[in-house]
Formats: C-alpha cells, sequence, structure tokens
C-alpha cells in the first residue's frame, strides 16, 4: 500500500506492507495534491486478493 499526493507518480517504497489476513495499524504523513488529495495505491496483482481499507486524515500542514 502507497500513499501519494494525487497527480504525482508513484513511489517505488511501500508506506504499509503485510501478507494476507494481517490487520496491520501505521501513520502516514504523505503531500496532497494540487487539488487537495492523495492517491491510495494497493497493487494486488503483486498480492493477488483485494484489500479491506480504512483511512483516517487527523491533520494537516500549511507551508509558510
Amino acid at each position: 500500500m502507497t500513499v501519494f499526493a494525487d497527480g504525482t507518480a508513484a513511489p517505488t517504497a511501500s508506506n504499509l506492507t503485510f501478507v494476507a489476513g494481517q490487520t496491520v495499524p501505521n501513520l502516514v504523513v504523505a503531500p496532497v495534491g494540487a487539488n487537495g488529495k492523495v492517491d491510495l495505491n494497493f497493487d494486488s496483482s503483486s498480492n493477488g486478493g483485494s484489500l479491506q481499507l480504512i483511512a483516517d486524515v487527523a491533520g494537516y500542514f500549511v507551508s509558510g
């Protein structure tokens, strides 16, 4: 699972790695795109399945 700014290329490193049947908590700080959105990318082809995901936005940083 990778989280990254919408409208940008996905990074090559994951933010969360797991195997089938695991429940894994994690905290990620990710930039947002120019439109204020992030992308959540799960590569099901390499993991052979589907994903149940819960994502919470807990805050944000402003530049300046």
